[in-house]
């Protein structure tokens, strides 16, 4: 989102009464401030762009809390949810879980 511009798009798009985003899982992670949370389930170093030198842990910041998905759910990453939810609280992050099949709409 970064390299595309993409980021920026969506800052600019929020602005418009029709603008709707929509996704799962990572689609809302990137949406938080910071992203250092999710290093716990996620290999950072894991990426296929080699333009990208150095790991992205800002956010879009369009949501003021860390999103969480796959809680308690039937998903490999399920079970680590709770170390990140432990980051969060260590760290003063306000947080939100959802689990596998809900929806959060934000207004």
């Amino acid at each position: 989102m970064k390299l595309s511009g993409l980021d920026e798009i969506l800052h600019e798009l929020t602005t418009r009464e029709d603008f709707l985003y929509g996704g799962y899982s990572a689609a809302g992670c990137v949406l938080s401030k910071q992203l250092d949370a999710y290093k716990i389930v996620d290999d950072s170093t894991d990426t296929p762009y080699k333009e990208l030198k150095e790991v992205v842990w800002e956010g879009i910041g369009l949501i003021n809390f860390v999103f969480l998905p796959h809680f308690d759910s039937d998903h490999p990453e399920s079970s680590d949810i709770d170390k990140e939810i432990e980051y969060c609280k260590q760290n003063n992050l306000p947080y939100k879980t959802l689990r596998d099949g809900e929806v959060l709409i934000i207004p």
